[in-house]
């Protein structure tokens, strides 16, 4: 696996959303996301959905990564909890920091904490995934 395919993952929504992956080891993953006006709600934050998509994304990937760092195992998420602790506006740098918590080999639990850059939370989750074979 290079950089780029884990750093930029390639999808529609990873691309609209702006999220980057910035650190992985096994059993962890680190996503950022400078929040834009993109990702506000009515109430100009950032929409819960941008932020539980921030813990479902880190989370399942420090799942993938439980055979090391260099191997990203397929992984769905089976269910996912969410609380949200703290506000963020346009321009803060939000970093999802998650690690594998337990599991097997078919089922894996993760947990995600965000916080902005001076390292406030801001949101924090918990999900439950199942490792899937890639559809080809």
């Amino acid at each position: 696996m290079n950089d780029i395919d884990w750093q930029r993952p390639p999808s529609g929504y990873s691309e609209l959303l702006g999220y980057r992956f910035t650190k992985r080891d096994t059993d962890f993953c680190e996503v950022e996301l400078i929040v834009e006006h993109k990702h506000l709600n009515r109430l100009n934050v950032p929409h819960g959905g941008a932020l539980a998509t921030l813990i479902d994304t880190a989370a399942g990937a420090a799942v993938g990564f439980a055979q090391g760092p260099d191997k990203l195992l397929p992984a769905v998420t089976l269910s996912l909890s969410i609380q949200f602790l703290g506000q963020a506006k346009v321009g803060d740098v939000l970093t999802a920091t998650a690690r594998r918590i337990g599991g097997g080999r078919t089922i894996a639990y993760g947990t995600a904490e965000i916080k902005n850059q001076d390292g406030r939370a801001i949101a924090r989750g918990d999900g439950t995934f199942r490792y899937v074979t890639p559809r080809t």
